[in-house]
């Protein structure tokens, strides 16, 4: 298995969706790899990674558009390769919630973008009920490699929560 391919697809969710892109991913000799689900207000997103040897991964980018038009889905392709990891020397996950505010994604993605940190995972969820003050939780994993301050990192974490005016939970995750 030397080839590889991501998908994206999106269409409004109802079941049977996954088993139906399963079936056509092994239908042309492919293997999922990683996958990732998703339900953004009615509508389902999955997110795959799939190898296979280079005629199945042609077979799959040829019979995809056909079965995601019959599904009524969007979908979208792009050759890759394995991912290669870099060297890390610890893994945090940082837990950001409190009143939901506006701009509050800008800062913490502004303030990763500028320290240049690595992000293995990322979501967010709000939530608010007519007439009510709104919640968001926002959690983000960060890969620390060498030349990263992981104390200073979370000291600087803690102070952007206090910035913007969420409670911040840090935790330090075994590396693997």
């Amino acid at each position: 298995m030397s080839h590889f391919l991501a998908i994206t697809a999106m269409g409004t969710d109802r079941p049977g969706i996954v088993y139906e892109l399963a079936k056509l991913t092994s239908g042309c000799d492919c293997d999922i790899i990683d996958s990732r689900v998703a339900i953004f207000g009615n509508e389902f997103t999955l997110i795959m990674l799939v190898g296979g040897e280079y005629g199945a991964i042609a077979r799959l980018e040829t019979e995809l558009p056909v079965q995601a038009a019959a599904l009524d889905l969007m979908t979208i392709c792009k050759r890759t390769s394995r991912h290669s990891a870099k060297k890390y020397i610890a893994r945090i996950a940082v837990r950001f919630d409190g009143e939901d505010k506006r701009g509050t994604m800008r800062a913490i993605t502004e303030f990763l973008a500028d320290r240049e940190l690595s992000l293995s995972g990322f979501s967010s969820h709000a939530d608010k009920d007519e007439g009510t003050t709104g919640v968001q939780q926002v959690e983000v994993r960060i890969a620390v490699t060498a030349h990263v301050d992981l104390n200073a990192i979370e000291r600087d974490l803690t102070k952007l929560a206090n910035k913007i005016g969420l409670r911040c939970t840090i935790s330090r995750m075994e590396n693997q």
